[in-house]
């Protein structure tokens, strides 16, 4: 791993730590209308996705990792439909290129809406740090056009045990035009195993 994914992830990580840090008193996963103390670090996943932008990186492998908090209490609420939209969980992680194209480093919120079952859906939103390429002369790696993006996510996944889940998601990282006119963003698809502490 380069220097630069080295310094993108260092600094992910410092971002998660700080946000995970945040909270007293939080709600678990079930029943969601009870306060339980806040754990830092309730589930780690890791998986595999391939980015599926147009263009240079198309197909390029990427390993991933992504650590979860147990549930805020910013609204407890006992109906399990409305409960995880006042309760998402901190989320920080990486996903690092397996061919030495474009890595980045994530932070922000992950929401958890239990479906039927052991069915889940998931919605993440927040901000990334990338190290795409800045020279017009690499035409292997994409330049998305500024280091600082939004990452937004959406999965369905599917809980075994307490203990572990899979989650087949698709995550996009962009700027939205704020950092400069050149966005073409980056999509990836994969899936990711959990385990819950």
């Amino acid at each position: 791993m380069g220097s630069r994914k080295l310094k993108a992830f260092a600094t992910a990580a410092a971002i998660g730590a700080f946000c995970l840090a945040a909270g007293s008193a939080r709600a678990d996963d079930q029943p969601y209308g009870q306060l339980t103390p806040f754990r830092p670090l309730e589930e780690v996943r890791g998986g595999v996705y391939v980015d599926d932008s147009v263009g240079r990186e198309a197909r390029a492998p990427m390993a991933t990792i992504q650590l979860l908090s147990s549930p805020l209490a910013l609204l407890p609420s006992d109906n399990p439909w409305i409960a995880p939209l006042f309760a998402p969980r901190l989320e920080a992680g990486a996903m690092i290129n397996g061919l030495g194209l474009t890595s980045y480093a994530f932070a922000g919120l992950n929401w958890r809406e239990p479906i039927w079952g052991p069915l889940f859906l998931e919605v993440g939103f927040g901000g990334a740090i990338n190290d795409s390429s800045r020279n017009p002369e690499n035409h292997r790696q994409t330049d998305l056009g500024c280091p600082v993006t939004f990452r937004e996510s959406g999965g369905l996944g599917w809980r075994f045990s307490e203990q572990f889940d899979v989650v087949a998601g698709i995550e996009h990282i962009s700027h939205a035009n704020l950092c400069s006119s050149l966005n073409p963003g980056l999509t990836s698809v994969g899936m990711r195993f959990g385990y819950h502490f």
